[in-house]
């Protein structure tokens, strides 16, 4: 399940934010909507599930 985690620290004031369960583009656009609110972040980085690869099994079907 996507969520996105927030981990404040109350001294500071610093905000930093993990996207779990999002693969790829999807994570990007995650990321884009999370700066229209936050701002651009003082770091980004890409975590390793953000590069695995999503595997699909195609289907064959003959007609006729």
């Amino acid at each position: 399940m996507p969520e996105i985690e927030f981990l404040i620290d109350t001294e500071t004031g610093k905000c930093e934010t993990e996207i779990k369960g999002v693969n790829g583009a999807a994570c990007e656009k995650a990321a884009r909507q999370l700066k229209q609110l936050l701002g651009n972040p003082t770091v980004d980085k890409k975590t390793k599930e953000y590069v695995r690869r999503v595997t699909t099994v195609g289907k064959t079907v003959k007609t006729g």
